[in-house]
């Protein structure tokens, strides 16, 4: 099985400082870039629920601070609350971003969003292999590893138009059971990341036994 590439253009990517100051800081100035940004008019999560969501991590991170009994744990939630705002506000950013056809356009959006570029000429489809189990009607998936740390979505179809998923792993490998045998499947993955949600992979197809 070939790897394809295809042509891409700049990619917002969140550039998270590791002490919570700092990620409260950059948050704010997230928040601040987006704020009445006519570039995007529909966040998602919202500003105003992001601005509750910062306050509140800024303030167990006071809270941390006196190292009280569950302090640490509850700022620990409230910053994985934030940092998930962000990465959606990041896919946000670059699905409006890719409406630009031009790369300088796109690059100045995402600066305007308080975030970084990184600037890519191609990139490869994710792989994808599938092989019959040693029960009928099942199937078992592999990809290859996208980062160190990935959620793999996995989906699989009949006529390649509607798509039926499977539950999401941590691993890059799967099973489909109570599939219908001798029939040709099709199957395809992506995986989020810290970058947010990757491309399809390649689609391969497969007689179940």
């Amino acid at each position: 099985m070939s790897t394809s590439n295809a042509s891409t253009g700049p990619v917002a990517v969140l550039m998270l400082p590791p002490l919570n100051k700092y990620l409260i800081a950059f948050a704010r100035g997230v928040h601040a870039a987006m704020l009445d940004n006519p570039a995007f008019p529909d966040p998602s999560p919202t500003l105003a629920v992001f601005a509750a969501n910062i306050a509140a991590y800024e303030d167990a991170e006071m809270k941390a601070e006196t190292r009280a009994r569950g302090a640490v744990a509850f700022r620990n939630a409230k910053k994985r609350t934030v940092k998930n705002n962000l990465f959606h506000l990041r896919d946000y950013v670059q699905s409006v971003v890719e409406t630009k056809t031009s790369p300088a356009d796109a690059a100045a959006l995402i600066k305007s969003a308080f975030m970084s570029v990184r600037k890519v000429s191609t990139r490869s489809i994710p792989k994808i292999s599938v092989k019959n189990a040693d029960v009928s009607g099942k199937v078992v998936l592999a990809a290859k590893a996208v980062a160190p740390a990935a959620v793999y979505s996995w989906e699989y179809s009949l006529d390649q138009s509607t798509w039926t998923p499977v539950p999401e792993t941590m691993k890059s490998r799967t099973e489909v059971s109570s599939l219908t045998s001798a029939s040709v499947y099709s199957f395809r993955f992506r995986a989020f990341t810290r970058a947010g949600w990757g491309d399809y992979s390649q689609i391969v197809s497969l007689l179940v036994h």
